[in-house]
């Protein structure tokens, strides 16, 4: 695993690890089938596909892998788990210096 993830964009991150794999989080937009009542989730690409959603509700996160995510098995469910940590951690820094 060992992901190091930095704030790329607002609202976006970008995360590599080691063996020059580099995945994308954005906001996500709306995924019916997932979230619909304004919690905040993120969406994690890599190769330029959509392969997770991560979903943010009180104190904990839904990580949720996509049908694309099977084309791409160097990113396992573990590493997706690290990333929404990642993520979860950052969001609360970033919204502290608002």
């Amino acid at each position: 695993m060992k992901w190091t993830v930095k704030e790329w964009l607002t609202g976006g991150y970008q995360a590599s690890r080691t063996g020059a794999l580099n995945t994308y989080i954005y906001r996500a937009l709306r995924w019916p089938d997932f979230h619909n009542d304004g919690v905040p989730a993120y969406e994690v690409k890599y190769g330029g596909t959509a392969i997770a959603l991560i979903r943010f509700e009180g104190k904990g996160a839904t990580v949720r892998t996509l049908p694309a995510a099977g084309r791409f098995p160097e990113i396992t469910d573990l590493d997706l788990v690290e990333l929404a940590l990642w993520v979860s951690k950052l969001r609360k820094v970033y919204s502290g210096l608002n």
